[in-house]
């Protein structure tokens, strides 16, 4: 697996499961390649929040967490996190965004019914909201910046003009490859074939809403995800 861009040091972000047996507070931690949390003394690990893993043996407990092989479904997880944003003639701020994620239930064909996102971003000007459930947080996060006021921009990996996508897929959160050591060569980049070539020259894995010294604000039709 590629290295995982990102922070210095763990992030912690105050979060909410909400189950079968109610609302439980804690504490997701984000490294930049793996997130953990703790559910009821049960820890949980995984390098996307769609997919924590229970770590070890279940604890011993009268409201145990809903598993389908091994990880947690059944569930929403809502955690507040900083991002990077500018608003129209002002310095980049920190603003708190809200994610809510809602895990679903074990389905008939072995898998788990549909996952779905929604953000909302903690402006000085207000709050803004994607419109509906997303499977993906590239496609909530592009919703997200389609409802923002005009002049304000989100400053993250998702709108930076050094990332993209594997044309072979992506999971929900954590795989967009960074280019930030390959610029210019990242810069004629026009197809899944240009793409392709250049993957190997990335400098890492970052997720979404990383932001690095080297971000330069992405132009429509910029690399292979345009």
């Amino acid at each position: 697996m590629s290295e995982a861009l990102g922070y210095a040091s763990p992030q912690h972000y105050p979060a909410v499961v909400t189950d079968r047996w109610g609302r439980f507070e804690t504490t997701l931690v984000n490294n930049g390649g793996t997130f953990t949390m703790v559910l009821r003394g049960n820890r949980f690990a995984g390098t996307s929040v769609d997919g924590l893993e229970l770590i070890g043996a279940p604890a011993e407990t009268d409201e145990p967490p809903a598993l389908h092989h091994g990880d947690l479904c059944s569930c929403s997880i809502e955690w507040r996190m900083p991002v990077e944003v500018s608003l129209a003639d002002t310095e980049p701020m920190s603003v708190p965004l809200t994610v809510r994620l809602v895990l679903g239930d074990p389905a008939p064909n072995n898998s788990i019914d549909p996952t779905g996102v929604t953000l909302q971003l903690h402006l000085p000007t207000g709050a803004v909201e994607t419109t509906a459930p997303r499977g993906w947080m590239e496609d909530a996060l592009t919703d997200l910046q389609h409802r923002l006021p005009v002049g304000t921009r989100l400053l993250a990996c998702i709108s930076c003009a050094f990332s993209d996508y594997n044309p072979a897929g992506s999971g929900f959160i954590g795989s967009m490859a960074c280019f930030r050591d390959s610029k210019d060569a990242y810069r004629a980049v026009a197809s899944k074939r240009d793409i392709f070539a250049l993957w190997d020259k990335k400098s890492g894995l970052v997720q979404e809403t990383f932001h690095c010294p080297d971000f330069e604000q992405r132009q429509p039709g910029t690399g292979y995800r345009g």
